[in-house]
């Protein structure tokens, strides 16, 4: 579990385990929490190599070299 999470509960601030534990009961339970984590950071990292594969791909595949034989 992450000690990261902050959540208001009846007014009070939880914080780590505590945060973590109402959230995954508030998703209902800690598979649904941790399904719902991992398909997000599994979609940022899928946008982040479509990215990094367009920026890659658009680049030319060569460059011109100034200079040059004399």
């Amino acid at each position: 579990m992450s000690n990261s999470h902050k959540v208001m509960k009846n007014g009070k601030m939880l914080h780590g385990n505590a945060a973590t534990l109402h959230l995954a009961s508030k998703s209902g339970g800690m598979d649904q929490f941790i399904e719902e984590i991992v398909n997000v950071a599994a979609v940022t990292a899928a946008q982040t190599a479509v990215k990094t594969h367009i920026a890659r791909a658009s680049r030319p595949p060569l460059q011109v070299v100034n200079g040059g034989k004399k």
